[in-house]
């Protein structure tokens, strides 16, 4: 880490890397390869603090040379029983410890269980003898042109082999794309469309299959992504969700979506705020809760659980509360009954608090209430055992809720791995097997439903890593790694068990798997999950396998759904239409095409109707009825002008053998044109409005959609924001600009067409830092664009190279700014600007400039390596311009780095793209002044570095003055 670094111990990693670049002497090896084998030479002397013996740093984890910049200060921040973590040296240890802590959530007892994955997407893998050892992820992220990553994508053919088991197995085959960690879900609507989501080369892989998981299509790998899939859909089955730990500075939480049943995803939507891990998502389907279609996501930072819920689809989410003063965990999940209570469920990873813990919402996340203990744990967090004695058998909560109306409709279920009582410590001793706890009182009492498979053979054999899913019918499925089948419990297969009655009896552990997994004695081992999904014909699950001559790959087996009531199914399409009826002559709706589907070989007929009956102006018919399942069926309908203006919920039923299935069939209808819109904020003439105000008008009749325009001027001529929305109000998404006359009208529209433009309204938005109020005029003493050369800018170096001049790579307007390199080196560069008479004559008066930076950040609020300003006044000595004379742009944090020049000044550093700084001038009236941008690095990371342009002074005077070349000159 960064304090007491000396600049001679970089400047020598740097050589080591320039000649490790030039030789080309890089170890690709592959996520699942073998272990990294840790002979590096550790030379004591070359270490920044000799009272820290280096080679005593390989008990925190394996060596780095970059262990070499640790201070005894930085050492101390370990705990003598350091976890253990696979593949991750002391520096990063610390150095994500400095993070946590910055972030406000201190690691404690464990680190994030992908720690390994995030150090590989950082550093690329270890670095030892100057030599960097790319790996995993890290060969992706840090590419070596010498040796290019491997294909992302499998080409391997299916292996489906027939099995007599308890449960007929109808097959299993590879992923086409994915190593380890799988997620896997249903279409809610459709059982023949299937996505899953798993770990693998480059980060998160994405699957799909269109007949029921039997053969599968790779959607390729999210970018910029880590690892921890998590799949849902939209209860509409119109939205496919990948929750995902993006890498942004960082490992953070947040999802990708499919509108397309996960063929294609679109960009990462980052929800959690600091670093993150062990993310989980849900989506509330049931069609009787206040909440259906609320998006659900749960990860941790530093143990402490999170939450965020989204009301559109996964496109906005809200702000993340967590739950500070309950037991810290990570593993978490969520369920949801049929009234929309969420149930929040995970394991302490304190043994101080050995239990599994659950909160419950009842307002659809908006609050939670005090934890209540599921279960108590005889271990926690993870455990060893021979098939997982690397990474070790994680403790993870898969929960679900009966909504099948049945016997145990509201029942609560969470499966868990668990450490067996009679364990005795060690890897050989120890035994896992699997506890299914469940609450029929809304989460309030917990108990143990019977274990869902032999506890005879706990002694040999182990079982862990459930997922469990409760069907429509209420049948509780679960599938999991079993070891019977491997010598000393050093490989797996994956197993599928169910139960019909809530978990009071269960059929035999049926075999998914056709090959035994053999041990895998690497990081990552068997991850720390599986899924399973359960359909209304066939349950599919999926795991991380490793049969011999296979290599780490995602597999998918299926069996036949046993628990599956025999029924019918109905599925159709258009059943989301608009029309315009404007009069009385019936207009004919698109077709509605009607499938009615079998379940378990059910053949009885299908009466087709329209439930209670049609809506006034409706009338229809169905061109077959009834139909004989497997069939297809079209229900034609017409409208008039008498159907009611807006939405109408028309249910298409199919009745047989006393059950009935209905489809909602929404006709949203205009029998007009809107009226116009009436404006009510911001009030017309209105003053010292904010620049980010809430719109709102008069809803109008009829209306659809409305259409706002935002412009400066009257005319419409240049509009600065625009927008589509449904409800009668607007909040822009970016301030709109301050001191500024705004006009802005409204108008409606529907299917039959636009409405008459409201009335155009006006107001002027709010004097902000740096604006002349109204009634005054800005006069600019001095500007420069950068487009016409330096005149009167100098530049140096008081420490390192200087690096500054006049770029075209980025610029704020048009195309040239100032430029310096944040390198790799300690440097103290300095840009300094000509000398400006400041007047007296003029108030508010102001230095702007515009910005864009990357330099070494360190957290989220101080700096490795920054930017600042400083100013000289009537040719005295350059001080820094404080953080109190800023208005707008504040300094990041102080410099901690003791080997950056600038150390313990504030500065600016991270990543940001061009943005305006604004400095109070008062104090320089009257006076010459200059101004110094100094940024300041110390020996290590170097970024892309500083612009500057567009770097002006100014003020307000009750006349409009004409300054010229800087000075104050008016013109006669």
């Amino acid at each position: 880490m960064k304090p007491g670094k000396q600049t001679w111990v970089w400047l020598l990693s740097l050589l080591l890397l320039g000649a490790m670049a030039t030789a080309g002497a890089v170890d690709s090896d592959e996520e699942g390869g073998a272990n990294q084998i840790d002979s590096a030479t550790i030379e004591q002397a070359m270490g920044v603090d000799q009272s820290v013996d280096y080679a005593e740093l390989r008990r925190f984890g394996p060596w780095d040379d970059r262990n070499y910049a640790l201070t005894a200060a930085d050492v101390a921040l370990l705990p003598n029983d350091d976890e253990f973590r696979h593949g991750v040296p002391a520096f990063f240890k610390i150095e994500r410890r400095k993070e946590a802590a910055a972030e406000g959530y201190p690691i404690g007892e464990h680190y994030p269980r992908e720690l390994d994955k995030d150090f590989l997407i950082r550093y690329g893998g270890l670095l030892q003898d100057g030599v960097l050892h790319r790996r995993g992820l890290g060969i992706y992220y840090h590419p070596d042109p010498a040796n290019p990553p491997p294909p992302l994508i499998y080409t391997t053919d299916p292996i489906v082999k027939s099995m007599p088991f308890s449960v007929p197995v109808n097959g299993e085959t590879p992923m086409a794309i994915g190593d380890n960690e799988t997620s896997i879900k249903y279409n809610p609507i459709n059982p023949m469309i299937v996505i899953a989501g798993s770990n693998g080369p480059g980060g998160q892989n994405h699957n799909y299959s269109n007949d029921g998981g039997a053969t599968w299509f790779s959607a390729g790998v999210l970018p910029s992504t880590c690892c921890d899939p998590a799949m849902e859909w939209s209860a509409d089955g119109t939205v496919a969700y990948a929750a995902t730990l993006p890498s942004s500075g960082g490992l953070r939480a947040g999802l990708s979506r499919s509108v397309n049943n996960g063929q294609t995803w679109g960009p990462v939507i980052i929800v959690s705020t600091g670093s993150s891990d062990k993310e989980w998502i849900h989506v509330d389907k049931s069609p009787s809760s206040p909440y259906l279609e609320n998006v659900y996501l749960t990860w941790h930072q530093s143990n402490v659980m999170f939450f965020s819920r989204s009301t559109d689809k996964g496109v906005t989410w809200s702000t993340p509360i967590s739950f500070p003063s309950a037991a810290r965990g990570i593993g978490s999940d969520i369920t949801t009954d049929s009234a929309g209570n969420i149930y929040y469920i995970w394991p302490s990873s304190s043994a101080s608090t050995a239990n599994i813990y659950m909160v419950k919402s009842t307002d659809g996340g908006a609050t939670f209430g005090t934890p209540v203990v599921v279960q108590p744990l005889f271990d926690t967090f993870d455990f060893p055992i021979p098939s997982m004695e690397s990474r070790r058998a994680f403790i993870y909560i898969a929960a679900d809720t009966d909504r099948s109306g049945g016997t145990h409709d509201g029942r609560i279920y969470a499966a868990y791995t668990a450490l067996h009582p009679s364990s005795g410590g060690t890897t050989a001793t120890n035994h896992a097997w699997i506890q299914v706890a469940y609450s029929d009182d809304g989460g309030a009492t917990w108990a143990l439903t019977t274990t869902p498979h032999s506890e005879a053979d706990i002694a040999t054999i182990d079982r862990y890593h459930p997922w469990l899913e409760v069907d429509t019918s209420g049948a509780v499925h679960i599938g999991f790694y079993d070891t019977r089948n491997s010598p000393n419990r050093t490989g797996v297969d994956f197993y599928y068990n169910y139960s019909t009655d809530g978990g009071t009896t269960w059929l035999d552990e049926t075999r998914i798997s056709a090959a035994t997994s053999v041990n895998i004695t690497n990081g990552q081992e068997w991850g720390d999950y599986n899924g399973i999904a359960a359909g209304p014909t066939e349950a599919v699950m999926s795991w991380t396998d490793n049969r011999p001559s296979g290599g780490q790959k995602s597999y998918v087996g299926r069996v036949q759904n046993l628990a599956a009531i025999p029924s019918f199914t109905m599925s159709g399409t258009a059943l989301n239409q608009s029309v315009c009826a404007a009069n009385a002559t019936p207009l004919a709706l698109a077709p509605v095409n009607i499938t009615v589907g079998s379940i378990s070989g059910y053949t009885t007929p299908v009466n087709l109707g329209f439930g209670a009956g049609l809506a006034a102006g409706f009338s229809g018919s169905y061109t077959v009825t009834p139909v004989n399942p497997p069939g297809t069926s079209q229900a034609n309908l017409t409208v008039t002008n008498a159907a009611t203006p807006g939405l109408n919920t028309l249910t298409l039923r199919g009745s047989s053998s006393g059950t009935d299935k209905d489809l909602a069939f929404k006709v949203t209808v205009a029998t007009a044109l809107p009226s116009a819109s009436t404006l009510t904020a911001p009030a017309n003439n209105a003053i010292d409005v904010s620049a980010t105000p809430s719109f709102s008008w008069a809803a109008s009749s009829q209306a659809a959609s409305y259409l706002i325009e935002i412009a400066t001027d009257a005319g419409f001529s240049t509009i600065i924001d625009s927008a589509t929305v449904t409800s009668a109000s607007y909040v822009p998404a970016a301030a709109l600009p301050t001191n500024t006359q705004v006009y802005w009208r409204v108008t409606a529209n529907n299917i039959c067409g636009t409405a008459t433009p409201s009335a155009t309204f006006t107001f002027r938005t709010i004097s902000a830092p740096g604006d002349c109020s109204v009634g005054s005029f800005t006069n600019v003493v001095y500007s420069d664009d950068m487009e016409s050369g330096a005149p009167g800018w100098t530049h140096s170096a008081g420490t390192g190279t200087d690096t500054w001049t006049l770029s075209t790579a980025r610029a704020n307007s048009p195309t040239h700014a100032w430029f310096a390199v944040d390198p790799a080196a300690t440097s103290d560069q300095r840009l300094v600007s000509p000398t400006i008479a400041v007047p007296t004559t003029l108030t508010n008066l102001n230095l702007q400039f515009q910005h864009w930076r990357n330099m070494e950040n360190s957290g989220t609020s101080a700096c490795w390596d920054g930017g600042l300003l400083e100013a000289s006044m009537d040719g005295g000595a350059f001080t820094q311009i404080s953080g109190a004379q800023i208005q707008v742009g504040p300094y990041n944090g102080a410099v901690n780095s003791s080997a950056n020049p600038l150390s313990g000044m504030q500065a600016w550093c991270n990543s940001q793209p061009f943005n305006k700084v604004i400095v109070d001038l008062a104090p320089f009236a009257g006076h010459n002044a200059q101004f110094r941008f100094r940024i300041g690095s110390d020996a290590s990371v170097g970024r892309e570095g500083w612009y500057i342009d567009d770097v002006k002074v100014q003020g307000c005077s009750t006349s409009d003055v004409i300054f010229a070349d800087g000075f104050e000159l008016p013109v006669q």
